[in-house]
């Protein structure tokens, strides 16, 4: 949980779905009669991360966490699982470039040995 007591996950999931993505991807697998579904499989953030141990956050309210997504795509033809690597970083209170009230995503990686302040 981040100090504001929101999920960086479901922020990840807010800033993401606020693209539009999402919602051409699910009619495109919508018409193949297709989906994916996702879970956590492991999640660490912040002093739990080597590479934040080494080089800390440069400012109060930055906040990095890496996620173990189990993925799995489902079709007509059969399933596929895997697994993927997803880094997060959200902006938080008492952050000068913070919104107010709430926490926001300012990185996405889809692996989690690439977290770039």
């Amino acid at each position: 949980m981040l100090p504001d007591g929101s999920n960086p996950l479901t922020v990840m999931a807010q800033e993401f779905q606020a693209t539009g993505v999402t919602a051409a991807s699910f009619a495109s697998l919508s018409g193949m009669h297709a989906f994916r579904t996702a879970s956590v499989s492991t999640a660490v953030c912040d002093g739990q991360l080597a590479q934040v141990q080494q080089n800390p956050a440069p400012w109060e309210g930055l906040h990095v966490c890496t996620f173990t997504l189990k993925v799995a795509e489902h079709q007509t033809g059969g399933s596929n699982a895997y697994t993927v690597p997803v880094s997060v970083m959200v902006n938080c209170p008492p952050a000068a470039t913070a919104p107010a009230d709430h926490c926001a995503m300012v990185g996405f990686y889809a692996s989690a040995s690439r977290i770039v302040y």
